[in-house]
């Protein structure tokens, strides 16, 4: 399995114009053509008039077909022509699961919010942390964080990268949460083995789409 990870940054003012036309128009195409659309998000905190979309296909082979029959479709180029516009930038990256993906719940709340996050490892250290994080950080991040959505590793596109999203009720259940997970003795273990394998960190605190339904 590969996810197509998507962030979109829309000129100002814009979002609403495209989300209405996206839905009217562009959802169902890409429903119909790609097939299991994983997450549809928009920037609550962030940069915002972003959006980011997952598609989880096969393979490589499988997403390549899929998209050529949605380019062949007359129906997705009426609806570019209309939408191109709204765009500053687009851009996407192949992600493969993590080899502890999926995780297993451990809370059942409605997803209001996800943190996004995105951490580059050291050159030559993505295996190394990921090896720390399954042995030590991810006991503890279940166990306090509740609820993993997708944790991923990158295959093409910016390399050493690992991207993973954890829902919340809203953003006030993140921020007890995770004060609550910064307090355990064994975060900090954690920390301490996994900071010096990490170069870069960001995160986004973005929300469900208005046309898209969490299934997670």
């Amino acid at each position: 399995m590969i996810v197509d990870f998507r962030s979109y940054t829309l000129n100002p003012g814009q979002l609403l114009s495209f989300f209405n036309m996206y839905a009217a128009e562009g959802w169902p195409i890409q429903a119909k053509h790609l097939g299991k659309c994983i997450g549809y998000y928009q920037a609550d905190i962030g940069v915002l008039n972003r959006i980011y979309h997952l598609w989880e296909y096969k393979d490589i082979a499988d997403r390549e077909q899929r998209r050529a029959a949605m380019a062949a479709d007359p129906a997705w180029s009426a609806y570019l022509a209309k939408t191109g516009h709204l765009f500053q930038n687009q851009e996407n990256r192949i992600l493969k699961p993590a080899p502890f993906w999926p995780i297993m719940p451990t809370v059942s709340n409605p997803v209001g919010v996800v943190d996004l996050r995105m951490y580059t490892a050291r050159t030559g250290k993505l295996a190394e942390f990921l090896k720390v994080y399954e042995t030590v950080g991810l006991p503890i991040q279940s166990k306090h964080l509740g609820r993993c959505v997708g944790f991923y590793q990158s295959d093409i596109g910016a390399q050493s990268q690992i991207v993973h999203m954890w829902a919340y009720e809203d953003v006030a259940d993140r921020q007890r949460r995770r004060m609550a997970m910064a307090a355990d003795p064994g975060f900090q273990t954690y920390l301490a083995a996994a900071t010096p394998l990490r170069q870069f960190m960001e995160n986004a605190v973005i929300t469900p789409t208005p046309f898209w339904e969490p299934r997670i």
